[in-house]
C-alpha cells in the first residue's frame, strides 16, 4: 500500500486494472483447459451411429463427452439438406468458437493501455518533482531524484500489469485457434464420409 501511495493517483486505476486482468486470466484460463473437444475413439463411434441413421445417439455420445460443444454435434449429426447443413454447422461452429474468445480482447487492451497509463503517471509525478524544485528557488538533488523515482513507481505498475496480460492473451489466443482447428477438422472428417462439402466454421 505505501508504494501505491508513493505512485501517485495513477497507480489506483491501475491497481483496478490488474484485480480486473488477472480475474480474466484465471477465468479465461479455467474455460480453455477445461472446454475439452471428445477423443478420437469418441468421434469415430458417433460416426458410425450417425452413418447407420441413429443421428442422435451420435449427437448425444459427443456432446456427453464435451458438452461445450452441444450444439456443435447437433448441427453436425442434423439430417438436413447440404446447403443447410453446412450453414448450420458453420453457425454452430462460430458460436462455439465466440464463446472461447470471450474477453480476449480485455486482456489486448490491458497490455496496450497499461504502459501507457503507467508512462502517464510517470509524466504527471515527472511534472509535479520539477514544479517542486522551481517552486523551492533552490536545486535539491534529495527532493528532485526522490521524486523521479516515486514517478516512475506508475511505469513499472504499468510494465508488470502488461507483460503477463500479453502473455496470456497469446497464449488464449493459441489456445482458442487450436479449439477452431479441432472443429473443422471434425467437421471435414464426418462430412466427407458422407460426400457433402467441405465446412469452414
Amino acid at each position: 500500500m505505501n508504494l501505491i501511495h508513493q505512485g501517485g493517483f495513477m497507480m489506483w486505476p491501475l491497481l483496478a486494472l490488474s484485480i480486473a486482468a488477472l480475474a480474466v486470466m484465471v477465468e479465461r484460463f479455467i474455460t480453455l483447459t477445461t472446454t475439452r473437444f471428445p477423443d478420437e475413439d469418441t468421434l469415430r463411434q458417433a460416426f458410425k451411429l450417425a452413418h447407420i441413421g441413429k443421428t442422435d445417439e451420435a449427437a448425444s455420445m459427443a456432446a456427453d463427452a464435451a458438452p461445450a460443444y452441444r450444439k456443435f454435434f447437433a448441427a453436425l449429426f442434423d439430417n438436413i439438406t447440404p446447403e443447410l447443413h453446412e450453414q448450420h454447422i458453420t453457425q454452430a461452429g462460430e458460436e462455439a468458437l465466440f464463446s472461447l474468445s470471450r474477453r480476449l480482447d480485455f486482456l489486448a487492451t490491458v497490455a496496450a493501455a497499461a504502459p501507457l497509463m503507467g508512462l502517464l503517471g510517470t509524466v504527471i509525478g515527472m511534472i509535479n518533482a520539477f514544479s517542486r524544485l522551481a517552486s523551492s528557488g533552490s536545486v535539491d538533488i534529495t527532493m528532485l531524484s526522490g521524486g523521479i523515482w516515486q514517478a516512475l513507481l506508475t511505469t513499472a505498475a504499468g510494465l508488470s500489469i502488461a507483460i503477463p496480460a500479453l502473455l496470456a492473451h497469446r497464449l488464449f489466443c493459441r489456445m482458442h485457434a487450436k479449439a477452431a482447428f479441432t472443429l473443422q477438422k471434425a467437421a471435414v472428417d464426418y462430412l466427407t464420409t458422407t460426400g457433402t462439402q467441405e465446412p469452414k466454421p
